[in-house]
């Protein structure tokens, strides 16, 4: 089962460097049916040329054979993973089991077939939870590139067990397009493969290489409650933003603890994001938000770091332990914010709470509903364009 990368600039036939087209006529070609597709300078560079295997009328790739975008370590113990193999025993055993699930990450590939298939067994045998449907928690979402250079959702799979062989959607029209895959947020693929028409053409998009925006925060980065994959607050942004995107979401236990700092150093971020106070109790935050963030800066002097407040609770106007926790936990976190600015620690930057999802946004008061996935990106987003413009110069 072999693969090799192709130049977009070959695969697309664009013109070359005396103006000739260089035309490919064994890879992607527009069926004579079809509209021209429209082909923006973002795709990707490169494209892996996969073998199938095929079952009756269905062409199987196997996603590993052309790889993950999201993934900040090549050296995971499982495909999948999201922190390498080594983090084992270095990070608590909560963390490392939800490092395993595969939150963030994402597959993309050319085809111009008309039908979609995904086939996979899941790492866990649960699929949903009470306020969290299993096509989020344990689904597939697949999103396909439009002719105006938007990726807009296409359809998923809807998990009833581990084992997953599905149809996505219904046919959609002919054409050629580029295709996104959002992989589950609270569970993972053992093995994961795409189906499409057997004699459909076929090519995957490799991950992009630019330096990504990577997110540490809790439960609500690892994407819950979202009704699905495409609704995280790191694939929202992954799409607004147009850059690749690493997921450190870890449920419940996300402390700021030294060894996660270190593990963030490794890796060459476009801007890191520091959003786990909600996990988090006001001493917590006092004792480990400038140690963490000095990690950081040490290491990555020229990275911006984005400081994140805790969210407040829906109920907080009528719990008064709900409202002093989040009051607490955010004088925290500005104590923090403001004396690492006074000791010269540069490149920072705070998002406060005031910008994030209100009672109405949110499933059970903590954590946001699609529409707190929304509010939650609108900020993070108007906080994030002018230091990934001030990074690109």
């Amino acid at each position: 089962m072999g693969n090799h990368l192709v130049n977009r600039r070959h695969l697309f036939g664009l013109a070359g460097a005396g103006g000739a087209a260089l035309a490919v006529p064994s890879l992607l070609s527009t069926p004579a049916h079809a509209a021209a597709p429209h082909r923006p300078a973002e795709w990707p560079t490169e494209f892996a040329e996969v073998t199938p295997s095929i079952e009756a009328d269905i062409a199987w790739y196997d996603v590993s054979r052309w790889g993950v975008e999201g993934k900040g370590w090549s050296g995971t113990a499982a495909y999948y993973d999201r922190l390498p193999a080594k983090a084992e025993g270095v990070v608590t055993p909560e963390v490392w089991v939800r490092g395993r699930n595969s939150s963030g990450l994402l597959t993309r590939f050319v085809t111009d077939s008309t039908i979609f298939r995904a086939r996979y067994r899941l790492s866990l045998a649960t699929i949903a939870m009470y306020h969290m449907p299993a096509i989020g928690h344990s689904g597939v979402d697949l999103y396909a590139r439009t002719p105006e250079g938007h990726d807009a959702w296409l359809a998923n799979t809807h998990p009833t067990a581990q084992n997953v062989d599905q149809q996505m959607g219904i046919a959609v029209d002919p054409g050629e397009r580029l295709y996104t895959a959002y992989l589950p947020l609270y569970n993972s693929p053992q093995r994961l493969e795409i189906g499409v028409q057997a004699g459909a053409k076929f090519l995957g998009a490799a991950p992009r290489t630019t330096p990504p925006v990577v997110f540490y925060g809790s439960s609500i980065m690892q994407g819950g409650v979202a009704s699905r994959p495409g609704m995280s607050i790191t694939a929202l942004l992954g799409r607004r933003l147009d850059v690749p995107t690493v997921n450190l979401g870890f449920s419940g236990n996300a402390r700021m603890e030294p060894e996660i700092a270190h593990l963030l150093t490794e890796l060459d971020a476009s801007v890191y994001v520091v959003d786990s106070s909600p996990n988090m109790n006001p001493q917590q935050i006092s004792e480990r938000a400038e140690p963490f963030v000095r990690i950081l800066r040490a290491a990555r002097p020229d990275t911006p770091i984005l400081m994140v407040e805790d969210r407040r609770y829906g109920d907080g106007q009528f719990v008064e332990f709900r409202r002093t926790r989040n009051a607490q936990n955010a004088t925290a976190l500005r104590t923090a914010f403001k004396n690492l600015h006074r000791s010269g620690v540069g490149g920072l930057s705070y998002l406060s709470a005031d910008e994030l999802p209100g009672p109405e946004e949110l499933v059970d008061g903590s954590h946001p509903s699609d529409l707190g996935m929304m509010t939650y990106a609108n900020a993070y987003e108007k906080a994030l364009r002018p230091l990934l413009n001030r990074r690109a110069h």
